[in-house]
């Protein structure tokens, strides 16, 4: 992701260099969504500048296919007039920012915001050394179009989005995520037939995996708890947030094993069979927060789901302190080998991998409704 908004944004805040260029990202845009979103790739013939998201993903696009032409219509006249003139002044080919581009491993839209007459998305790229670049970038329409815009570079009100996090600044964690095997063909056959059967979709809204996290440690060592975690910040592959643990009318983000939360746990049929038996428990004294995600929107966020595969997933969030952690695990898409004898009208494969066994998935509501739609079928 990279070129525009100031070669000064992404070159100061890593290396204080004082150039005046600009960096970019692209993104796969839905109105309906909510941020963060995970910026996407796509080809020129798809690129549209019809909002501010659409054309930020026609820039990233641009630098990925190392296409200056295309990279260059995706800023206004008088942002591109004026990079031309700094990089030529400065003896900088303009194709540098291709270069850049190949050290980020993923880019997201954190936010977006009014500002003046346009509108600001802000964007973090998550490099491959591990380092995290926070950024705004602006637009506004011309000729009908959205395009990139520089001339709010100098603003003050904006450099408080302008952030660089070292690797070593962020506080790594032990995560473990219960189940570790997931269906391909369980995802493919709800995401085909949710929209036809509610019974399906209010399954797939339900259902949920756990993830543990404990252990938190900065680069020397230097323990945290888990409950310096923000609950609220914590994401699942830098997208998803939690689903709320439900009690009676009350909701949690997150629980914390051996503490005064644990009066809710106690509630839950079958934790303490799992806690006893549970590894990951034993093998760490300090307490273990847990967390649910919705297990069909976590298959969402991975990337061409292949059974045999191995995936690597990223919990992160912030800590009340301010400091960014992150801890990631692995799971296996799986598929079925032999072939299956679940009709996908009946609601038994739904449950073909077992998660109402699990007992985080164990909820009186959701337990009674499941009980009475199969009564029906």
């Amino acid at each position: 992701m990279n070129t525009i908004q100031t070669t000064g944004i992404k070159y100061t805040i890593t290396s204080m260099l004082c150039l005046t260029i600009f960096f970019i990202n692209g993104i796969s845009y839905a109105e309906e969504k909510k941020y963060p979103m995970k910026v996407t790739i796509i080809t020129r013939d798809q690129a549209k500048y019809d909002t501010p998201e659409n054309t930020l993903s026609a820039i990233r696009s641009a630098l990925v296919n190392e296409d200056l032409e295309w990279s260059d219509e995706t800023l206004t006249q008088e942002s591109l007039e004026e990079q031309r003139r700094l990089l030529e002044k400065a003896g900088i080919d303009p194709r540098v920012d291709f270069n850049l581009e190949k050290d980020v491993k993923d880019t997201f839209i954190i936010d977006k915001i009014e500002y003046k007459d346009a509108v600001v998305l802000i964007v973090e790229d998550q490099d491959k050394d591990g380092s995290i670049i926070r950024m705004p970038f602006t637009f506004v329409k011309e000729n009908g179009k959205w395009k990139m815009t520089n001339k709010f570079a100098g603003d003050e009100e904006l450099h408080e989005y302008l952030d660089y996090i070292k690797p070593e600044e962020i506080i790594s964690s032990a995560i473990k995520i219960h189940p570790d095997r997931w269906s391909l063909n369980w995802y493919n056959w709800i995401k085909e037939h949710m929209e036809e059967k509610e019974w399906i979709r209010h399954f797939a809204e339900r259902v949920s995996i756990l993830c543990m996290i404990t252990n938190l440690k900065d680069n020397q060592g230097k323990p945290y708890s888990v409950k310096e975690i923000v609950p609220e910040t914590i994401l699942f592959n830098y997208l998803l947030p939690p689903q709320p643990w439900r009690f009676n009318r009350e909701e949690k983000i997150a629980l914390i094993v051996k503490s005064k939360e644990n009066r809710y746990l106690k509630e839950k049929k079958g934790f303490k069979e799992w806690h006893d038996r549970s590894k990951l428990l034993k093998k760490y004294k300090s307490p273990v927060m847990l967390v649910k995600f919705n297990k069909f929107k976590a298959m969402e966020t991975l990337p061409e789901m292949s059974p045999g595969k191995e995936y690597e997933l990223t919990l992160s969030g912030e800590l009340k302190n301010g400091k960014r952690f992150k801890g990631t695990t692995k799971i296996i898409i799986t598929g079925w080998n032999a072939k299956h004898r679940w009709k996908w009208n009946h609601p038994d494969w739904l449950n073909s991998e077992k998660d109402l066994d699990n007992w985080w998935n164990k909820e009186n509501d959701f337990e009674d409704w499941w009980k009475k739609t199969i009564k029906k079928r």
